[in-house]
């Protein structure tokens, strides 16, 4: 079990919540849940209603949409972010690659702090923004075009 401290220092490294003051990720910190996955262990399924994010704090996770790993993502990267935004089902499966540790915030309070706090906001968008670049490359790769 984490003490709030170290739930403070886990979120100074999700890319979510690089900006945020020390103070305001202690209010955020008290909010999140701990929970742990094995190997193997299916965190979210795709198609279902997101109810929660999630940052990994230990381990790594295999993203996979349509049956096919189209991403690994590992310590201080966060996930769910996108069902609670738009209230659609999620996109992907996502699968523990090996013993997993994460933080999960539920939707209201995401929510909240997305309303009071801009630095939040903007790291939602810069975390958005850099998945659709990355998917635009793949895409680029793939018909042999590079990005302009």
């Amino acid at each position: 079990m984490l003490t709030r401290v170290e739930r403070v220092l886990a979120l100074k490294n999700i890319e979510l919540f690089h900006d945020i003051p020390g103070e305001v990720l202690a209010d955020i910190a008290a909010l999140l849940e701990e929970e742990t996955f094995e190997k193997g262990q299916y965190i979210v399924n795709e198609g279902d209603l997101g109810k929660e994010l999630y940052m990994i704090v230990k381990g790594e996770v295999e993203v996979v949409a349509g049956g096919n790993v189209v991403a690994v993502m590992k310590e201080g990267a966060g996930f769910g972010e996108m069902a609670l935004i738009d209230s659609q089902p999620r996109s992907a499966d996502i699968i523990a690659k090996n013993d997993v540790l994460v933080l999960k915030m539920e939707s209201d309070d995401f929510l909240e702090i997305l309303k009071q706090r801009d630095e939040v906001a903007l790291g939602v968008i810069r975390v958005l923004t850099g998945r659709i670049r990355e998917l635009n490359a793949k895409l680029a790769e793939k018909s042999g075009k590079k990005e302009k």
